[in-house]
């Protein structure tokens, strides 16, 4: 019990001293933006001897038909742990390992993004090794059926897995028709159509200036940076723009319910969001964790409806912005009521000024904490370079402090609508008179 005490004062005081220095922490080594013979590149000198690299691709599912989603997903993370046309994938990896030197990828609704972390004394042959992987890709046939197995075997488990079911259908149903109806991690079908060709174009169309950028966190200076990209990135094909769609909008409640014997059952709410580039985004932001605390507090906490509700706001959908409001339960009926009734009493009486208060503090505090590495902060940056709001990263916690309790209310209430929900588990607990719906107020 002393030691519960001891590890919870030392919590408090960690968050205290990272809150008050937050932005020391971060906005003193503010970021930079270089062109480099056209290439965009994004650097942050931290100091630290922990560097990461991150090439982000624009264009996300936007970049690929429907019968080949999954493809950005299997495309990357093939070439850069897939060796190069001068090393071979064990003699790649081995060389990655000796030095510490990971490498990664990943696909989402908007970006994909390739990525590299060193230390400070294996930044130079580090770097040789990720750029030399990205424009030098070895394409070998082998390690591409690995691959692709590999990717099949992941969306069966993801299939049978109630959580990444329920997160896949919530956003496929929502934007039917659209570019978010795509899985980024493809389905078995899909996954099982793509050949190397396929992949071979892919990279051709989307590794260029016009679709990709790099972001740099550690100890580099930007006369090194910019040495570095010149010989290589800087080399990419000029390329096209990523493809554009109209911004859509969820208009429709409605509710989908998808029968399956599982221990309990789950469900989320999704609605469309405010624009990450709109003076509101921060407040919306700000509004959603103080959502997501009232859950916790009336949902887990008093009813003991669920063990984690949430609410938040997506970070990685950039071009339709939308939150989710989620819970895991055996009294689906109940939850659902008790969901929409807080976001009607928030709609109706306002946040008050106890609940803003409290929850910015909290809220500054999670996000420090979350920046403390570099690979955390590439990753963020270029989030705020993706949504048209580079400057927020450095201005973060002025941006939070600005916000007002009204501010709050008037974004919350002006950009909650209809709720689309969905629904896994005991169709006999739910029918769809159950699923409610947000009151009107004004709107």
């Amino acid at each position: 019990m002393n030691t519960l005490k001891i590890s919870k004062a030392f919590f408090i005081i960690l968050a205290a001293v990272l809150f008050a220095n937050g932005s020391v922490l971060f906005s003193q080594n503010t970021i930079k933006e270089i062109d480099v013979d056209g290439f965009k590149v994004i650097i942050k000198n931290t100091g630290k001897d922990v560097i990461s690299a991150r090439l982000f691709v624009t264009g996300g599912t936007a970049n690929y038909p429907l019968d080949k989603q999954g493809i950005e997903a299997v495309a990357y993370s093939y070439i850069i742990k897939g060796g190069s046309t001068t090393m071979s994938k064990t003699d790649f990896l081995a060389a990655a390992e000796k030095m510490g030197t990971t490498f990664g990828s990943d696909a989402s609704l908007d970006f994909g993004e390739l990525n590299m972390q060193c230390l400070k004394e294996s930044w130079d042959k580090s770097w040789l090794l990720f750029t030399d992987a990205l424009m030098n890709p070895a394409y070998d046939p082998n390690e591409f059926t690995n691959k692709k197995e590999q990717y099949i075997s992941y969306a069966r488990q993801n299939e049978g897995d109630p959580d990444s079911r329920l997160e896949r259908i919530t956003v496929e149903t929502a934007f039917k028709g659209k570019n978010y109806e795509k899985d980024p991690y493809g389905n078995e079908n899909t996954l099982a159509a793509l050949t190397l060709d396929d992949i071979k174009a892919f990279i051709k169309a989307n590794l260029c200036k016009q679709r990709a950028f790099l972001v740099v966190a550690g100890n580099v200076s930007e006369s090194d940076l910019i040495e570095k990209v010149r010989s290589t990135l800087a080399k990419l094909p000029e390329g096209t723009p990523s493809p554009k769609e109209q911004v859509a909008k969820i208009e429709q409640p409605g509710q989908d319910i998808e029968a399956r014997k599982i221990s309990t059952n789950y469900l989320s709410g999704i609605m469309s969001g405010i624009p990450w580039d709109s003076p509101d985004a921060i407040a919306m932001m700000v509004a959603m964790s103080i959502m997501y605390d009232k859950y916790f507090v009336e949902l887990r906490s008093k009813r003991g409806l669920s063990y984690a509700p949430a609410a938040y706001m997506n970070g990685d959908a950039i071009t339709n912005p939308f939150s989710v409001f989620y819970i895991t339960t055996d009294n689906p009926k109940e939850a659902i009521n008790v969901m929409v009734d807080i976001i009607n009493n928030v709609r109706k009486s306002g946040f008050t000024d106890e609940d803003f208060g409290r929850s910015k503090k909290a809220y500054l505090t999670r996000y420090f904490m979350r920046l403390e590495t570099a690979s955390s902060q590439t990753q963020n940056i270029g989030r705020w370079k993706l949504r048209g709001n580079l400057n927020a990263f450095d201005n973060f916690e002025a941006l939070v402090n600005a916000v007002t309790v009204q501010d709050i209310n008037r974004v919350f209430t002006s950009n909650t609508g209809n709720i689309k929900w969905n629904y896994l588990g005991d169709e006999t607990k739910v029918s769809p008179e159950d699923f409610k719906q947000l009151e009107k107020i004004g709107f």
